[in-house]
């Protein structure tokens, strides 16, 4: 009998479920997109119940596409956006139901004030993970500095993946090992939680919850669960991993020398590495793999393709009213557009940090800009200006990786922005490697049911679930004269964001 597994991704803003057989087909998905509060520049907080809800709407659009039998689904799996966490009282009840965004900057202040607790490259060395604001260590140092009652408060520091399992049935609050990392608060060799840094931070033990592994079962779907996502009552609960990890293993990254970009709501170059010297790998996230016997190098956009919503809805509003009228996407309207500018977009340079730069400069100050423009730009120009934009910061940190001594041999690509044909030969060119195209782009969702699979006894390890989930549709070739071309670009790149730094962009987030 073919088994199939729900696999459930709780993103940035949206959740999406598949129901995805163990050859790798999908039987039917859904998907409902939420939103984000800013009460402050640079806060950036979710609602938790509206999330919760969305995810079990997604979940039963994605079952019902299906019609499958219910006794060939083998379990639930989950995949979610990391370092998203919010605070539980003693009746588990998320305390004003809010959630801390992952984008969320309001850490900048108190990056100092931790980096007095506990030296930066002691904290990287131990936890894997850069001295930035995105991760939720800083945020609770802030919050246990300018709001002490709802910390008070809290019975749990809760991940928001942990959460949503625990909604759908998870028996006790557990947090999944490989997805806590990026909390910052994981010893990274010691797979577990760090006295160190815990004590350093001031941040209470007894508020986190017990980890388990990726894979571990965590219960059932329990009946109100079952009522509103539309999985049978009982159905097995699997912890599943971070939406990155995820979608390194969906990629097909489960060896030394792989890796997978990820274009999305934010962007990660993800490469498997047999072991790691965290001392030549200043900057690059480091969490575990859910593939035992690899570690796991990540770096990380904060905007990524979010910079290109943002561009459909400021630049492109006739093309989205032209596709509310007529059925069609923006997306592929604005991709015609932009298809009419040649590479390098006549000589406009976009840097797409909307929400501050990632890897490899870390930077909360940075700030989005289009540099080169003349009276000649068109708004052709600047939509493609936007796709080499996102696409040169991911060379960016492709190069920076290369010069820390990271091997990449094989490269795949996934998220949104990868559907489209121009953007996929736009990376081909710019990383001037022939880049590989999954059959299933959902690479988060594959690898998630991957997890799944193997934690209900369907595959021995995550290689075997890739070697049989995991399909390449096509490749894509560099056409050389681009590659040339977006070398150039990408040195007046570094230039246009190196003249900016600091100075530039500190009194322009200060305006």
């Amino acid at each position: 009998m073919e088994h199939y597994i729900a696999a459930i991704d709780v993103g940035t803003t949206g959740a999406k479920a598949m129901i995805i057989g163990t050859d790798g087909s999908v039987a039917g998905q859904g998907y409902r997109e939420y939103g984000a509060a800013y009460p402050r520049p640079g806060w950036v907080e979710q609602d938790s119940e509206e999330i919760v809800e969305k995810t079990f709407d997604a979940c039963r659009r994605a079952v019902e596409a299906a019609a499958v039998d219910p006794s060939q689904l083998a379990c639930a799996s989950f995949s979610c956006q990391r370092s998203t966490f919010g605070f539980l009282d003693d009746e588990m009840r998320m305390i004003d139901r809010r959630l801390y965004g992952w984008q969320d900057q309001r850490a900048a202040e108190t990056i100092d004030e931790t980096a007095g607790r506990i030296d930066p490259g002691e904290l990287y060395r131990i936890s894997g993970m850069p001295v930035s604001p995105p991760f939720a260590i800083h945020k609770l140092v802030w919050v246990l500095k300018n709001d002490p009652d709802t910390y008070r408060r809290a019975r749990w520091i809760v991940h928001l993946g942990d959460y949503v399992s625990y909604r759908f049935g998870a028996g006790e609050l557990r947090a999944e090992l490989t997805a806590a990392c990026t909390l910052g608060l994981v010893d990274f060799a010691a797979r577990g939680w760090s006295d160190r840094i815990l004590t350093a931070t001031g941040i209470d033990r007894a508020k986190l919850p017990p980890l388990v592994e990726s894979g571990a079962r965590i219960g059932s779907v329990s009946a109100a669960a079952a009522a509103r996502s539309g999985l049978p009552e009982g159905l097995p609960l699997i912890a599943g991993s971070g939406d990155q990890q995820c979608a390194a293993i969906g990629a097909g990254v489960v060896s030394d020398g792989m890796a997978s970009l990820t274009l999305g709501t934010s962007g990660f170059l993800v490469a498997g590495a047999r072991s790691l010297d965290l001392s030549k790998t200043a900057g690059l996230m480091a969490p575990l793999s859910p593939a035992f016997g690899i570690c796991e190098l990540e770096a990380n956009q904060l905007g990524a393709a979010s910079a290109y919503r943002w561009a459909r809805d400021v630049l492109a509003e006739a093309e989205c009213a032209h596709a509310e009228d007529t059925g069609t996407d923006a997306y592929r309207l604005m991709d015609i557009r932009a298809e009419q500018s040649p590479p390098g977009s006549n000589g406009v340079v976009f840097l797409p940090h909307l929400t501050g730069s990632g890897y490899p400069n870390w930077d909360p100050d940075a700030r989005g800009v289009f540099a080169g423009l003349t009276f000649s730009s068109t708004k052709n120009d600047l939509l493609r200006a936007v796709m080499e934009g996102i696409t040169l910061e991911a060379k960016d940190m492709y190069e920076t990786m290369r010069e820390s001594g990271v091997s990449i041999r094989s490269l795949a690509i996934t998220g949104g922005a990868t559907k489209s044909r121009l953007w996929r030969q736009i990376i081909a060119d710019m990383f001037a490697t022939e880049v590989k195209v999954l059959a299933v782009a959902d690479a988060t969702l594959v690898g998630a049911a991957i997890i799944g699979a193997v934690g209900a006894g369907l595959f021995d390890d995550v290689r075997e679930g890739a070697r049989e989930m995991v399909h390449i549709s096509h490749t894509v070739p560099p056409i050389p004269e681009n590659a040339e071309t977006y070398r150039r670009l990408h040195r007046v790149y570094r230039e246009v964001y190196a003249s900016l730094r600091g100075g530039a962009f500190r009194q322009l987030s200060s305006l």
